[in-house]
C-alpha cells in the first residue's frame, strides 16, 4: 500500500504492518449509486438495479487520517485519490485506466475514513474488496474503492474518468448519500389476512442522520413511526409502525427526514445515468376481506424496545 504524491514523506506499507496499527471498527451503510435505477422514467442507461442495492456492515481497519498525518500532505494538497487494482478500457479513452476516485483532503482527515481489511469481524471477501478496501461513511458506495493499491494525495482536482465522466448527477459530483428509506415488511405483492399490520423498514443517509420516518397507505395522511437506535452514526436506522388497512389492494409509502431538514421527494431528480433515486418508497399489497386480526404479541413487544427519536 503506497501513500505518495503531494506529501512530504511518501511511504509504502505492507498489510502486516497496517494490521499492527491502532484499529477502528465502524458500522457503515454502503449504497450503490444506481440503487432503484429501474424506477426512472424515461429509462436510463446502466444496470437496471431494483430495490436492495444497499447494505450495512462492520468494517475494521486503520484511519486514513493517521496515514496522512505520517505522510504530511503539502500546503498545496487538496484531494486524496484511492486507486484500485482493477483496470480496463473506459468509453472516454482508448487506453486502460484504473478505477480511482477522490475525496477532499479535509474529508479524508476527518478520522472516520478507513482502509479496511475486515468485514463483520472476518477478512473481507475478494468480491467485496480484499485485501484492502476504502470505506467512506456517508458517501455513495463508489467512493469506497475496492482492492486499493495506493493512495495519491494531489494538489489539483482529480480528473479520472470515474470522477468526471461517470458518477455525475446532471453535471454535479455525486457524493453525499441522500436521505432514503425502504419498506422491508410487508413485502411487495404480499397478501395479508389481517387488517392491523406492523410495517417496518430501514432508513439511512442525509446530513446529520435520520430525524424521523413517516408512513401512510393509499394516499392518506402521513403518520409517524418509531425509530430504533442505530448501530452507529453511519448505520441503518430501523423503524416500525402499525397501520389499519381496509380490504382490497393497497399501497404503503414511507419517507424519511434528515436532521438538516431534507425529505425524500415524491420523485427523484431524473438524470441520464440513473443515479441517486431517493424517492418515496412504495409497495403494493392486498388485504383479504375477512382479515380483522390484531397485531401479534411479538409486534407489541417490539414497540417497547424502540427509541422514539434519535
Amino acid at each position: 500500500m503506497q501513500v505518495l504524491g503531494a506529501v512530504e514523506r511518501p511511504h509504502c506499507y505492507s498489510l502486516e504492518e497496517l494490521r499492527w496499527r491502532s484499529l477502528r471498527t465502524q458500522t457503515v451503510v454502503l449504497e450503490c449509486a444506481g440503487h432503484r435505477r429501474n424506477e426512472y422514467r424515461p429509462r436510463t442507461v446502466g444496470l437496471q438495479w431494483g430495490v436492495g442495492a444497499v447494505s450495512e456492515a462492520r468494517w475494521t481497519g486503520i484511519s486514513v487520517a493517521e496515514m496522512l498525518a505520517e505522510a504530511s500532505p503539502t500546503d498545496a494538497a487538496c484531494e486524496v485519490v484511492f486507486e484500485g487494482a482493477d483496470r480496463g478500457q473506459h468509453r472516454s479513452s482508448s487506453k486502460e485506466v484504473p478505477f480511482a476516485r477522490s475525496i477532499p483532503l479535509e474529508r479524508a482527515l476527518a478520522g472516520d475514513v478507513l482502509l479496511s481489511w475486515k468485514m463483520n469481524g472476518r477478512p473481507i471477501p475478494p468480491r467485496h474488496g480484499a485485501p484492502i478496501r476504502a470505506i467512506v461513511p456517508g458517501s455513495y458506495g463508489v467512493a469506497s474503492v475496492k482492492w486499493v493499491r495506493r493512495i495519491a494525495v494531489v494538489d489539483r482536482p482529480f480528473t479520472g474518468p470515474f470522477q468526471t465522466d461517470d458518477y455525475q448527477l446532471n453535471g454535479k459530483p455525486l457524493d453525499e448519500l441522500r436521505v432514503n428509506s425502504l419498506i422491508v415488511h410487508p413485502e411487495a405483492a404480499a397478501v395479508l389476512s389481517v387488517s392491523m399490520v406492523e410495517v417496518s423498514g430501514v432508513a439511512w443517509g442525509g446530513r446529520g442522520g435520520i430525524d424521523a420516518v413517516e408512513f401512510r397507505h393509499s394516499g392518506g395522511p402521513w403518520q409517524p413511526t418509531m425509530l430504533r437506535c442505530p448501530h452507529g452514526p453511519s448505520g441503518l436506522t430501523h423503524w416500525s409502525g402499525l397501520l389499519e388497512l381496509p380490504p382490497g389492494e393497497q399501497f404503503i409509502e414511507a419517507r424519511a427526514h434528515d436532521r438538516a431538514g431534507a425529505t425524500q421527494p415524491e420523485q427523484a431528480e431524473w438524470n441520464a445515468l440513473g443515479y441517486a433515486n431517493n424517492s418515496i418508497h412504495r409497495v403494493r399489497i392486498s388485504v383479504l376481506a375477512s382479515g380483522r386480526g390484531k397485531p401479534a404479541e411479538r409486534d407489541r413487544a417490539a414497540w417497547s424496545r424502540v427509541c422514539p427519536r434519535l
